[in-house]
């Protein structure tokens, strides 16, 4: 499976959370995240079709790492994620598989499902509110799924100019340089 997602820079956070409410959405309860992402070459970080990047991930009490190649259309990537018991060890297999620690994120997240779809809203250090539009799709699945996804951003009252087409960790990265 491919996830294909759209997200959003949000400005009125509890505006989203009074509609989801009215969509007789559940929200998960807050989950606190800490990403820590790996790429093979620090000089080659673009998001460009078939870049890697490995993810470790806190979240709460539960680690995780996680493989991400990213496809031909930005924002669809293949992922493979799976339970660890340590974040010093994988961070340690990681550089010595030669990744390097690239950047990190640091999020509040919240979940819903909305129709098919996944709903992710994130209050991410440094970089602000988000709303992410998220569908699981088979790996060969090469419909363009664009206009489905700012048309459930557009009934939470977000306009199609908000989206941001790029990934936390490049934002982040973004900020640092």
């Amino acid at each position: 499976m491919k996830e294909v997602e759209l997200k959003f820079k949000v400005d009125s956070m509890n505006q989203i959370l009074s509609l989801l409410e009215e969509k007789h959405c559940v929200l998960s309860d807050v989950f606190n995240q800490q990403d820590v992402i790996y790429v093979p070459d620090l000089n080659h970080v673009e998001s460009v079709d078939g870049s890697i990047w490995l993810r470790i991930r806190r979240e709460n009490d539960r680690i995780e790492l996680n493989y991400k190649k990213q496809g031909p259309v930005k924002m669809s990537s293949k992922e493979i994620e799976f339970g660890i018991d340590s974040f010093e060890k994988a961070k340690e297999l990681l550089e010595e598989f030669g990744y390097q620690k690239w950047v990190e994120v640091h999020k509040k997240r919240r979940t819903t499902k909305y129709k098919n779809y996944n709903i992710c809203l994130d209050e991410v250090e440094r970089l602000g509110s988000f709303m992410e539009i998220e569908v699981l799709v088979p790996d060969d699945d090469t419909k363009d799924y664009s206009d489905e996804l700012f048309q459930v951003a557009w009934e939470f009252g977000i306009p199609e100019d908000d989206r941001v087409n790029s990934h936390y960790d490049t934002m982040m990265w973004e900020l640092e340089k």
